[in-house]
């Protein structure tokens, strides 16, 4: 006959709740609320991993944990009631081990996330589009383990708890009417526009963002360049994970930049090969321009350029060192025609990274139906007219 079972006293219960962070530690299901109803409703049960007697039919009950230890919070886990009984029934699949790893889980994640102060809460921005014709999706539950991944928290300001700002590019005219590129550039600077407004009260952005090159050059314009700001990237690594943030152990890249020819002085283009090589095609189509182009280094363009964050650094470096030139050489242009094959996080870096108030505009070039590069947005200080764009 086994031994008489004991309780558990107050403070072991109240340990628990206080480790698990009133979810149930199987399944984080809030335990004060009903999910259907929403009515306030305690749906917790206190669960031994060891069973509390070593009786026959006691779940776990013959390990030698003693008795008096079996009541104390370190062997026990705060369930909704049908994991309670899971856990009971299924009693192979269910191991010591297992359970309290279960519990160790879920308990160091409930500490570091409430250990989160205000310095680490970000206002999360996805900017989605369609790409010719594809739909594009960003979901919110994909956002939240990369945010979560760099030591944040999103908070959410602009809409009802639970979302952040989007930007919705998905229902514009079909890419071949004439205010399709004009409307969209509107939408965007619109949305970001309440992020200017807000910006006293917003310590840090996170940037998801898939949309056509040209979109996402306007994102990096409107977006405001004096709140510190994360450009996620989507993962590329040929494993079928398609989610979004940095691989911790992959290479930085660097990258190089060139003039491919044209005057000295006058107007000037960049082609940003990073996806495909397109430097020679753009000295065809900008023949009276001091072409330059941003490469890869020691690197065949791809799509997994940026797979860690010092990539996108890097990247940002060498086209500052390119705007300096600008500067220095083509003060006099008043337009800079971009030519991009590169991921998202490059273009909106261009877009991000241009001075709005001191260097020419941007005139962000995209491929027509037919595979010509053709002008498709102007972006100019305080603008969201391409009325003049032609």
């Amino acid at each position: 006959m086994g031994s008489r079972r004991g309780s558990i006293g107050t403070d072991a219960t109240m340990r628990l709740w206080v480790l698990a962070g009133g979810r149930c530690e199987y399944c984080n299901r809030y335990l004060l609320e009903d999910d259907y109803t929403t009515y306030a409703y305690n749906l917790a049960e206190r669960a031994h991993i060891v069973g509390a007697t070593d009786a026959p039919g006691s779940p776990r009950g013959k390990d030698p944990l003693s008795l008096a230890d079996r009541e104390e919070t370190e062997n026990l886990m705060l369930l909704c009631r049908e994991h309670h009984r899971l856990v009971d029934t299924l009693i192979e699949e269910h191991s010591v081990e297992g359970l309290r790893q279960m519990k160790r889980l879920h308990e160091e994640r409930i500490l570091y996330l409430t250990d989160l102060t205000d310095e680490a809460e970000t206002l999360v921005i996805r900017a989605v589009g369609g790409i010719r014709g594809a739909p594009v999706e960003i979901p919110p539950a994909v956002v939240l383990p990369a945010v979560c991944a760099d030591g944040r928290f999103p908070r959410y300001r602009f809409a009802l708890a639970g979302e952040d700002l989007e930007i919705d590019l998905r229902s514009l005219p079909d890419e071949g009417d004439a205010d399709y590129w004009t409307v969209g550039e509107r939408i965007i600077a619109e949305r970001l526009a309440r992020l200017r407004e807000a910006q006293g009260s917003i310590h840090h952005v996170s940037l998801f963002a898939l949309s056509r090159i040209p979109f996402l050059v306007a994102v990096g314009f409107y977006l405001d360049d004096k709140i510190p700001t994360t450009i996620y990237a989507r993962r590329r690594n040929g494993t079928g994970d398609e989610g979004w943030g940095y691989e911790p152990d992959a290479d930085p890249v660097g990258f190089s930049l060139q003039c491919l020819g044209g005057p000295d002085d006058g107007d000037v283009a960049l082609a940003v090969s990073l996806t495909a090589p397109i430097g020679e095609e753009v000295l065809d189509i900008a023949d009276d321009c001091a072409v330059y182009e941003i490469t890869p280094e020691g690197r065949s363009p791809g799509r997994d350029l940026f797979s860690v964050r010092p990539s996108l650094d890097a990247f940002a470096d060498v086209y500052h060192r390119f705007l300096s030139i600008v500067d220095e050489k083509h003060g006099q242009c008043s337009e800079l025609p971009l030519f991009v094959a590169a991921p998202a996080p490059a273009a909106i870096a261009l877009g991000r990274g241009v001075m709005r108030d001191s260097q020419p505009a941007l005139v962000v070039h995209d491929r027509d139906p037919g595979g010509t590069f053709a002008p498709a947005l102007k972006l100019r200080p305080r603008s969201v007219s391409n009325a003049d764009l032609g």
